[in-house]
């Protein structure tokens, strides 16, 4: 009897779902495109020089993800990124919700998206994003996965933020009117069941707030490779590369803010 609970006991192990997270090291650059126009509206203007500052400048930032398949997600930055010092991890939640830690300094934050904010949530809910996608046929090895290369185009109107008609009329000239994006992203068959949880993060991002995330979520497979230039940052574009991807086992605790932190305000940009 002994011999017959052990032998169920093991089966049992052997034929349980095991859950599983991928890992992936990649690298985010932003760069001034040589011979590009540069923008000529108020927004673009500002936010190109800001986006290289917060991308890191020329070297960029390197990040280390691990995706559970439940939809968790932790990103470490190995260099600054958006205020954030370098070291920061942030973890994203099954919940959607996010929060974040600096190991250094031993404290930890809320994720604010800025979702919560009635106005900002209203000119998101208007802004719906017409997006276009073309397979190919090419393909290239990124990471040592085969991953063919996909168009994506998006263009979405920007909805006037509340209190523009007080604006001065040549100011309200040299806003944009809509978002224009264009990207080629390499997209691999592999490690395609965790798409959706890294389409949440850019959610959670300051991407969202563009859109980049509905324009991401009709791509089937993981995304190795994303090159993305925007109307609003003419002259630029941005680049994420993944330079390492494994699946492994690793334990929960790094999807949890170490014990004994202390919650501080969120870090935000200093421009300079």
């Amino acid at each position: 009897m002994r011999r017959y609970v052990i032998a169920c006991a093991l089966v049992a192990l052997v034929s349980a779902p095991l859950s599983a997270e991928l890992k992936y090291t990649s690298r985010m650059t932003a760069r001034a495109v040589p011979g590009a126009p540069a923008a000529t509206d108020m927004m673009g203007a500002m936010i190109g020089p800001m986006m290289l500052q917060m991308f890191g400048g020329a070297e960029g930032v390197e990040t280390v993800v691990t995706i559970n398949e439940d939809g968790r997600m932790r990103t470490e930055y190995r260099g600054a990124f958006v205020g954030m010092p370098a070291g920061t991890v942030v973890i994203m939640r099954a919940d959607g919700t996010s929060v974040g830690f600096d190991p250094k300094a031993q404290t930890w934050w809320k994720v604010d998206a800025g979702r919560d904010n009635p106005q900002l949530a209203a000119m998101l809910a208007q802004m719906t994003p017409e997006v276009t996608t073309k397979r190919t046929g090419e393909f290239a090895t990124v990471a040592g996965l085969k991953a063919e290369r996909v168009s994506v185009a998006m263009t979405m109107p920007i909805p006037m933020p509340p209190g523009a008609d007080q604006v001065p009329p040549e100011v309200l000239a040299m806003m944009p009117k809509e978002i224009t994006v264009e990207a080629d992203v390499w997209v691999a068959d592999a490690h395609a069941k965790y798409a959706k949880a890294f389409t949440r993060m850019l959610a959670q991002s300051p991407m969202g707030a563009m859109g980049i995330d509905r324009m991401m979520s009709g791509l089937d497979g993981f995304t190795v490779r994303n090159v993305m230039r925007m109307s609003v940052l003419a002259g630029y574009e941005l680049e994420t590369v993944v330079t390492q991807v494994a699946e492994e086992d690793v334990p929960d605790s790094v999807f949890d803010v170490p014990a004994g932190f202390k919650e501080v305000p969120m870090p935000t940009p200093r421009i300079r």
